[in-house]
């Protein structure tokens, strides 16, 4: 990607920025993300920027943690700074590719990622028990115990008996209360 030459001009004053930056990396050092000593959003490049590196540069797993991350700082940022935002963050599979850092050296190319239980991932889950509207996150594994214990959780599968998806099928519709 390259750079745009000079400042758009609906550019993000550096104040904002500032302010939004260090939102972004609490919320990865709450979720105990490692090897991010600096994160930011690098307006020009239009992408976060973590540990010195793009998110786009990371493993799908990392990537797709940094997304959460954004998403989740951007309705901090602006519940903090009485910007409009809805209170509602829907995560979709924040963590079912992550897992922690490795000594491999080519273990970080796009598509080396596989499923694995990790730190960040507990709390990831545990500092969403703290966010100040409603979250949604769709995953494909269970969040810890003491997660399940304080949220309202819904466990999709094709089992009979079992709700099928996020919204009920015709059949459950129809059979619902």
């Amino acid at each position: 990607m390259a750079s745009p030459a000079h400042r758009p001009t609906d550019y993000i004053p550096n104040r904002a920025l500032s302010a939004f930056d260090q939102v972004l990396q609490h919320t990865l050092k709450a979720w105990k993300v490692p090897s991010v000593e600096y994160a930011e959003y690098d307006q020009y490049q239009m992408e976060t920027r973590a540990g010195n590196r793009l998110r786009a540069s990371r493993g799908k797993g990392v990537r797709s943690v940094l997304h959460s991350a954004f998403t989740t700082a951007l309705a901090h940022y602006c519940r903090e700074h009485d910007r409009p935002h809805p209170g509602l963050v829907v995560l979709d599979s924040p963590v079912v590719t992550y897992r922690g850092p490795h000594s491999d050296p080519q273990g970080d190319a796009p598509g080396d990622d596989v499923p694995m239980t990790s730190t960040v991932v507990d709390h990831l889950h545990r500092n969403m028990l703290t966010f100040p509207g409603q979250v949604i996150i769709f995953e494909n594994s269970d969040p810890p115990h003491d997660v399940i214990a304080h949220a309202r959780t819904h466990r999709f599968a094709l089992q009979e008996g079992d709700r099928a998806g996020f919204f009920p099928s015709r059949r459950e519709r129809r059979s619902g209360p």
